[in-house]
């Protein structure tokens, strides 16, 4: 078995990625080690043969997700600390609807179903959570608005110190 997650790159405007990415560089101790993602399945052990044929049929089933985001929100950890989501407005149904269809085979025994799914982009990590809503408030997207569209799945290994790409799929390409 191998560690294993499920995220999607984005497609973003140039200046909006350099923004997010610039972010996360300061906040998030992740953004070494993978860039601007969403995360679809979160990490488990996994065989990739079990995995890809699967992960395959979902996306040919499904459409690239344009999504729209005017706000960072501050979520707190169950054992302190948190993290700052990009989450969005338009697109979160869909991305959500992936996500549930990743998990509706092979990989439903790992779903966490006691951790409701929030569509969203990390962009930082504190232990302290004060200083996450702290940089909530700090960005003021009330006058940014980041466009994007989600036209891939990669299916990922998590060995350090990068993650990387075990496949790529294509939504709605047979």
């Amino acid at each position: 078995m191998t560690a294993l997650a499920i995220v999607s790159y984005p497609s973003l405007d140039q200046a909006d990625r350099q923004w997010i990415e610039s972010v996360r560089a300061r906040h998030d101790p992740q953004a070494a080690r993978i860039g601007v993602h969403f995360t679809l399945v979160f990490p488990t052990d996994a065989s990739p043969a079990q995995v890809t044929a699967e992960v395959a049929a979902v996306a040919r089933s499904a459409q690239p997700i344009p999504f729209t985001i005017r706000r960072a929100r501050a979520v707190s950890d169950v054992g302190g600390g948190g993290h700052v989501f990009l989450v969005p407005d338009e697109g979160r149904g869909e991305i959500a609807t992936l996500h549930d269809q990743l998990y509706e085979g092979v990989l439903r025994p790992h779903l966490r179903a006691d951790l409701p799914f929030t569509p969203h982009m990390t962009i930082a990590a504190s232990s302290d959570f004060a200083a996450c809503e702290g940089l909530v408030r700090e960005l003021g997207l009330d006058h940014r608005t980041v466009q994007g569209i989600l036209r891939r799945i990669e299916l990922v290994t998590l060995e350090e110190p990068r993650v990387d790409s075990i496949a790529t799929f294509v939504l709605g390409i047979s």
